[in-house]
């Protein structure tokens, strides 16, 4: 077979691709509607396969962008630490996440990495009605607890995942500078930050460092809770939730931050979650503040990819961030 490297994956390809990993010929192929990063497309199985006792109703092909672009240092082939990770929270929780069926990750066919799941059926969260969201909201926030009750089994934090972005750290503090530290470094080579500010925000994050020691015991952290990653019924029964590839072992504030920044922590999924909001004291909001910023600083990144190809708005995040960044420093501030 032919080494496949162009920018887009159409059907032709998907269908070769899905029967090189599940040995068996699709019946349907369609691409999905959403995502900006990796391409999605919905398979139809072989009749006498699908809907059969055990088999899946459908699959999903998801194929990895290439290497060519503009990433985050985290998403350089995140893809390859999810087969473990769905292994592990199916095996120690009752989160519905999809079975990964298949992978390739040996770029033998194509530049890119690829997998195939089985499809869990729902609808995106945005187009429940507001009791259904409410209901779903209440049971993510219990799935979400769940996540957190899983641990790296070494204890060790950061990004730890086969796509090896970083050295596992000993701790969580050593754990979040080298994020915020390479995260930074991905700025300044996209010519939004120079060195100089790159460094003083760095240098901002470690005049701050013991409210970083908190967090002893590393546990599972999703890294993009936001509506298209739930799926659940019309009537609010949450029926997957989905792309663990930007996974992170550590502080569980810091997964509640981002959620935070996405609009999903409503009450009702504070109620699920068991506990209340994590800004307790100073030092929490101190957290949450530099967790807030580390999430919006990644779009400046983002939208000089051609995922968004905005430039403008890359110079937004920046300008915006290191508006924050100057506020706390000066005032003592931690609103975001």
């Amino acid at each position: 077979m032919a080494l496949y490297t162009e920018s887009m994956i159409d059907e032709k390809t998907a269908a070769e691709l899905f029967t090189y990993a599940m040995k068996v010929e699709p019946r349907t192929v369609s691409p999905m509607s959403y995502g900006r990063f990796s391409e999605s497309f919905i398979v139809g199985g072989p009749p006498e396969a699908t809907g059969s006792k055990g088999a899946p109703l459908g699959y999903v092909l998801r194929v990895a962008p290439p290497d060519s672009l503009l990433q985050l240092f985290y998403e350089y082939r995140m893809m390859r630490q999810e087969p473990e990770i769905h292994c592990r929270v199916r095996a120690e929780t009752t989160v519905p996440v999809p079975r990964i069926l298949a992978h390739d990750f040996s770029r033998e066919l194509i530049d890119r990495d690829y997998l195939v799941m089985e499809r869990l059926d729902g609808h995106q969260l945005t187009r429940l009605g507001p009791s259904a969201i409410g209901r779903a909201m209440e049971e993510l926030g219990g799935y979400v607890a769940q996540l957190h009750g899983v641990q790296e089994p070494q204890n060790r934090f950061g990004y730890v995942g086969a796509h090896n972005c970083m050295p596992p750290q000993p701790d969580w503090q050593s754990a979040f500078f080298e994020m915020y530290r390479r995260l930074l470094d991905d700025i300044v080579e996209t010519n939004i930050y120079d060195r100089e500010t790159a460094d003083w925000a760095l240098s901002l994050l470690h005049s701050h460092a013991p409210v970083f020691e908190h967090a002893e015991v590393s546990r599972l952290c999703h890294g993009d809770l936001w509506v298209e990653n739930v799926l659940a019924t019309a009537e609010g029964e949450v029926s997957a939730v989905l792309d663990f590839d930007r996974a992170c072992w550590g502080d569980i504030e810091w997964d509640l931050a981002i959620a935070d920044y996405c609009g999903m922590t409503r009450e009702e999924f504070w109620r699920g979650y068991g506990q209340a909001d994590f800004r307790r004291d100073r030092s929490a909001e101190v957290r949450r503040l530099f967790y807030l910023l580390y999430e919006h600083q990644k779009y400046i990144v983002i939208s000089m990819s051609s995922r968004r190809n905005d430039p403008q708005g890359a110079r937004r995040y920046a300008d915006q961030s290191q508006q924050i960044m100057r506020r706390f420093k000066e005032s003592g501030r931690v609103d975001i």
